[in-house]
């Protein structure tokens, strides 16, 4: 930091949190509703605030703070490095977080070993438990589809959360602002130790942007904050952002020399959004884009909310593969949608689903259903190269995308299962069938004797109890990245990664995989699953309605009525996946469990 007194972050980021602290106390906030507004609606992890602080050690912030505060005798908002009385009374009570497993919040278990979650009343310094925030600024956030539309909900907000909300990131970002060049010569080192420092989706000066510095900037005078003469000159010289996109390349204004300069980036990013700003966009509709990234490859971008699964991008898809066929040589399937952790794929669009299911238009969800298999196949089996860049949560539909593809490069931080069972369904988009090839691929031909019970059951598993990785690497091991895919732990790298990916096998004499029929086990693994789930109803470890979806998913994997080891083609499993699709759909308890979901967010089980 220029040789200031601790790192850019820290100075940034504690004095972000102790100025919410002193201001939580004045406005009569509580810990709860803090961490709510300043959590993954404003583009921060879900720790927020207060479960930051317990993470790092009540007693480090304390020391941060107080360091600060002693050697910046000149700076302006000093005393926000001051923490609030309650807050040293905790650590002299050795409240400390999450190492003295008491901090701004603790967890009990009852004699039932039920877990409550508890937090501290600054008050009273004694743990109650408590509720979810219930702001209406927050019920808008949650509507809105990009981070940006989030942040401005809650910021423009009428409710008390919001004037909070507001009062702290005004405060910070004025005070960010205020360290140019005192700590950082750009707003680019900023904005960058606060993302990967606090891991931050954007950074003090992006999120100013995406809040509109002129409009802000005009609301903080009006609250008689005092705004930098920096951010003032910066208006008043025609520039209304901080950063600014043109011809494909991000610029950031420059406070030294008054005026935009380009942002170096490293060759392996790729920015979607900057190859947006400079017309590379090929194909486009209301929920999908194909943008050309170069050298022939194209990337297929979702921008759904949470980049959930349509009938529109199912079609999107199919028409992608057609002007590649034509005009190039591979494709990435890919997005840099943003969020901690993000979703790749959320999975389909369930409204969309109960909605059919709702009018009884079972010949439509079957027609649905018949497409998306087609459109993943045909990628499996298209005369170029397909790999899927996933990263967060992957689930559903959007696993069975990179289940379909040639190869997989994935971010580090991946959430990736076939979840379906969770609202009463399975995977109908070719998931029960590439999970299984996915395992039974990785034996060779000349081996003929062959157990298929040790690969069908992690297989039936994995569907059956939703598994999902809590991580690339434990993706692998669960059998969803094979031995060919990759592991990429930056994210930023991560559609670069995919491209090169494609031109590599490109450059290798890409041939498309031969279509055979597939191995599998039968009525052998029927007999041995149901077996295996009748004593687990009798033992009420599931309920009848698990069973019973159990039972069908064995039935799909396993090929049906045939016998262990005969081979075939993949149509059968498919078919297999739409009937029961259907099937479970027409249950009231499926129905049941997808409303609870689509309401609460939470799986229901019945």
């Amino acid at each position: 930091a220029k040789d200031t007194p601790n790192f850019v972050g820290n100075r940034i980021g504690v004095q972000g949190i102790v100025k919410a602290m002193q201001l939580m106390l004045e406005d009569g906030l509580t810990i709860p509703e803090v961490d709510a507004l300043f959590g993954p609606v404003m583009g921060r992890p879900k720790t927020a605030m207060f479960k930051t602080s317990d993470l790092v050690g009540l007693d480090t912030l304390g020391h941060v703070a107080k360091n600060t505060y002693d050697l910046v005798e000149g700076d302006e908002a000093r005393e926000s490095f001051i923490i609030p009385k309650f807050v040293d009374q905790m650590i002299e009570k050795n409240l400390l977080g999450k190492k003295t497993k008491s901090g701004f919040y603790k967890t009990d278990l009852t004699p039932e070993w039920k877990k409550i979650r508890k937090v501290i009343n600054p008050a009273t310094l004694e743990y109650a438990e408590y509720s979810p925030p219930d702001f209406a600024c927050l019920a808008e956030a949650k509507k809105a589809g990009t981070l940006a539309e989030k942040i401005r909900a809650i910021l423009y907000g009428e409710d008390k959360g919001a004037k909070f909300a507001w009062k702290v990131v005004a405060h910070n970002l004025i005070y960010a602002a205020n360290r140019i060049p005192e700590i950082s010569d750009t707003i680019v080192d900023i904005d960058n130790a606060m993302k990967w420092g606090f891991n931050f989706e954007m950074g003090p000066f992006e999120a100013w942007d995406a809040i509109g510095v002129k409009e802000s900037v005009e609301k903080m005078k009006k609250d008689g904050l005092k705004v930098p003469q920096l951010v003032i000159g910066m208006l008043e010289s025609g520039c209304t952002s901080f950063y600014k996109s043109e011809n494909g390349k991000t610029f950031f204004y420059d406070f030294k020399s008054n005026d935009y300069k380009e942002l170096i980036v490293s060759k392996n990013i790729i920015s979607l959004k900057a190859l947006r700003g400079a017309d590379k966009v090929v194909k486009t509709c209301a929920s999908a884009s194909l943008i050309d990234i170069g050298d022939g490859v194209f990337c297929c971008e979702f921008h759904t909310k949470m980049n959930a699964l349509n009938g529109e991008i199912i079609d999107f898809i199919g028409d992608v593969q057609n002007y590649i066929n034509e005009n190039g040589t591979g494709l990435v399937i890919g997005n840099q949608a943003g969020g901690m952790p993000g979703a790749f794929s959320a999975g389909a669009d369930l409204a969309f689903v109960r909605e059919l299911a709702e009018g009884k238009k079972y010949s439509e969800i079957e027609a649905f259903l018949e497409k998306g298999q087609a459109g993943i196949q045909r990628a499996r089996y298209a005369p170029f190269p397909v790999v899927a860049a996933p990263y967060g949560m992957t689930l559903g539909g959007g696993c069975e995308v990179c289940l379909g593809a040639d190869r997989i490069v994935a971010h580090a931080e991946l959430y990736m299962g076939l979840v379906e069972i969770g609202v009463g369904l399975l995977p109908a988009g070719g998931g029960c069938l590439n999970l299984w090839r996915k395992f039974i691929n990785t034996i060779p031909e000349a081996v003929t004797d062959v157990d298929l019970a040790k690969f069908f059951v992690p297989v039936f598993m994995a569907i059956a109890m939703a598994k999902v990785s809590m991580s690339a690497a434990e993706a692998r091991a669960n059998g969803f990245l094979g031995a060919q895919d990759r592991i990429v732990f930056n994210r930023d790298y991560l559609i670069g990664e995919a491209k090169k990916e494609v031109l590599k096998m490109v450059d290798e004499g890409y041939a498309p995989p031969v279509k055979r029929k597939i191995k599998v086990f039968g009525e052998s693994a029927q007999g041995m699953i149901n077996a295996e789930i009748f004593n687990m109803v009798s033992a009420k470890f599931v309920s009848e309605h698990d069973a019973f979806l159990a039972k069908r998913i064995a039935y799909v994997i396993s090929g049906g009525d045939v016998r262990a080891n005969s081979e075939v083609d993949e149509d059968v499993i498919l078919k297999l996946e739409r009937e029961a699709f259907i099937d479970f759909i027409k249950e009231e308890k499926t129905i049941a469990r997808i409303d609870h979901i689509l309401k609460t967010g939470k799986p229901l089980r019945n």
